[in-house]
């Protein structure tokens, strides 16, 4: 069906983005305190004019009858130290939501990746069960999850949805959510602690055998929660990174056996028995390598359970550690099993806002998007000005998060700033929706640049560059062998070329 929808469409395309090409940039002041350009609509021929005896173009060649990968998305996490700050801190909540979830208004963030229970980012701990074992799940409470999490969730659906009424039906997609849990409860673990390692005897807590059938319940019941509420939940994962059972806040420790038998044995059935059985099932959420793990084993071992392949829509990805080039591998050994990033954040940790910031996070959307995954998620929506709400960072570590939310709230007069992470994200999440697909582009002569393009229902044709030089940068772009179009890109920028 996509082959046949870009043939169709080739010839338009051809003729769109010889005569019709739109540019939009972002770019770093030369102090570095802000933006000069912010998603700023430019003429692309007045680049190439001004850029009068520049040096030989390099050459971004787009094959849109090739298609890769479907788009599933782009977004972010509401956690509930963002959702804290959407009802308590901020001037004006509904804009800031418009500004992040309007498809018209806004930047069009399509996917959200929520934890099932407390994360790191959270107000003060809290939890959904009693502290002794329920097995049968008596005792499962979801109303904080409803009173504190669930209103701006459901806002920034019910806009997403609104903004999308004057589109097409076929254009329509929902808010949709990535479900993750950091832990299971205390009374289903080895350690009976939430904390992946207990801080005094360093014992690590795993999923116990006998609790499997009542954790997978537990999040089949979470999973429903939210379509009652009007929220479309796209895939879960068993556990938020298996490979990092620590003592500073929620984790878990999971083999590849354990989640292979988990997934198959327990969650599925489970989530069938919900009427949930559309929801996907993606193995382990951690990074593209890491000490135990190193590029991809993790998924091998358990795609080597022929039960679990056959239960499991594919895997979710962090950026955090490794080669994105696993990816690639991973995609090559199973090509009919999706591969999702569900988590990538900025922070005072990594590159500061704001040159750095969005050359890194930029770079590393497009550089995703280039091996095979179907969407990007990076982690908080909001933080404040300290990076919190942390509580468990400030319990165990004496400190403030280092993370940098997509906007950051001042809570002492509730205005709000988007960050470099905003804007890098935003060149994707406009103008590539939910049912894009990737296609094939080759970049020569390319040093220091990255890109990556896409076919899109409303765009077109759209190539997200990103130059790193400390110069401006000549590229000549063709469409499937037409004459190119020339542009020159400004240094150290984010640039998304469109064809209407």
């Amino acid at each position: 069906e996509i082959v046949h929808f870009f043939e169709q469409n080739l010839a338009r395309v051809r003729m769109r983005m010889m005569n019709l090409m739109r540019m939009f940039v972002t770019y770093a002041n030369a102090a570095d305190t802000g933006l000069d350009a912010a998603l700023t609509e430019t003429d692309p021929a007045a680049t190439a004019s001004a850029a009068g005896a520049a040096p030989p173009a390099s050459r971004l060649a787009i094959h849109p009858a090739r298609p890769r990968q479907h788009i599933d998305g782009f977004g972010a996490s509401m956690t509930e130290a963002s959702a804290w700050l959407f009802l308590n801190a901020m001037r004006d909540p509904d804009r800031i939501l418009t500004e992040l979830f309007s498809d018209t208004d806004g930047i069009g963030l399509s996917l959200l990746r929520q934890p099932i229970g407390p994360s790191d980012h959270v107000v003060r701990p809290y939890r959904f069960l009693r502290r002794r074992a329920d097995p049968t799940l008596d005792s499962l409470d979801f109303s904080h999850e409803i009173r504190a999490i669930l209103p701006p969730v459901g806002a920034a659906a019910r806009l997403r949805a609104r903004s999308q009424e004057a589109l097409p039906a076929g254009q329509r997609t929902p808010l949709r959510v990535i479900a993750s849990p950091w832990s299971a409860p205390a009374n289903m673990k080895t350690n009976h602690s939430v904390l992946g390692r207990r801080p005094i005897s360093r014992l690590i807590g795993r999923l116990k055998p006998s609790s499997h059938g009542a954790y997978a319940e537990l999040i089949a019941r979470f999973c429903a929660l939210y379509r009652q509420y009007g929220v479309d939940i796209f895939a879960v994962t068993p556990v938020n990174e298996p490979d990092l059972a620590h003592s500073l806040w929620p984790t878990m420790a999971m083999s590849p056996a354990e989640q292979a038998r988990f997934v198959a044995r327990s969650l599925a059935p489970r989530l069938r028995a919900h009427g949930l059985g559309d929801v996907r099932i993606l193995c382990w959420d951690h990074n593209y390598s890491t000490r135990h793990f190193p590029e991809g084993r993790f998924v091998r071992e358990v795609y080597a359970r022929p039960d679990a392949l056959a239960a499991l829509a594919g895997s979710a990805w962090h950026y955090y550690g490794g080669d994105v080039r696993t990816l690639d591998a991973i995609h090559r050994d199973w090509p009919d099993k999706g591969i999702w990033v569900t988590e990538a954040s900025g922070g005072d940790w990594g590159p500061r806002n704001w040159d750095a910031a969005l050359m890194t996070m930029g770079g590393a959307v497009c550089s995703m998007m280039q091996h095979w995954a179907r969407c990007a998620i990076l982690w908080n929506v909001a933080l404040d000005g300290r990076h919190a709400p942390d509580w468990y960072y400030v319990r165990r570590q004496l400190r403030h998060a280092q993370n940098r939310g997509l906007v950051s709230v001042d809570r002492a007069t509730g205005e709000v700033t988007r960050n470099a992470d905003f804007y890098a994200l935003a060149h994707f999440s406009r103008f590539v929706a939910p049912g894009s697909a990737c296609v094939d582009s080759d970049l020569s002569d390319g040093r220091g640049m990255q890109a990556v393009a896409f076919r899109t229902e409303r765009y077109g044709v759209v190539a997200v560059v990103v130059n790193e030089r400390p110069e401006a940068a000549a590229v000549e772009v063709a469409v499937d062998g037409a004459r190119p179009v020339r542009v020159t890109l400004p240094p150290r920028s984010l640039t998304t070329l469109t064809d209407c």
